[in-house]
């Protein structure tokens, strides 16, 4: 990551996460981590549902940030098979190809936007898991 991007990490998203989403911090991966293995830098947080399930939570920026797209993984569902989760085991969080009007790759999403999506995600996949029917629109 540039110079640039750790900037706009520091003015814009940081100061957004530590009002929104204090029980999170900034990570730089290695190669233990199977969502970071190239030292992406990365917020680590646990999010509790209203079922009272905490998770923990990476939301990983690109190398390439601003640009690309920001992705969040759940850790204890990195290797179980869920709906709405790419095969490297990141969310989906928004459709940007299903023809939804989904709207989350641009320099305008930010970290706290994606926490705030995970745990919609969230809720929706322990929803599932209890009527074995995703919520909302598929």
């Amino acid at each position: 990551m540039n110079a640039e991007s750790w900037q706009r990490i520091a003015d814009y998203e940081a100061p957004a996460m530590r009002k929104k989403f204090p029980q999170f911090k900034l990570f730089q991966g290695n190669s233990k981590l199977p969502f970071a293995q190239n030292g992406e830098t990365f917020w680590g947080g646990n999010l509790r549902t209203n079922f009272g399930t905490e998770y923990s939570v990476a939301v990983v920026y690109p190398r390439n940030y601003p640009h690309g797209q920001i992705k969040s993984f759940v850790r204890e569902l990195m290797t179980t098979a869920t709906p709405h989760k790419y095969v490297d085991g990141h969310l989906c969080l928004y459709s940007n190809d299903h023809d939804c009007g989904g709207d989350g790759i641009g320099t305008e999403t930010t970290a706290s936007t994606i926490v705030a999506w995970t745990a919609a995600w969230l809720n929706a996949w322990e929803v599932f898991q209890r009527r074995g029917a995703w919520p909302g629109r598929e």
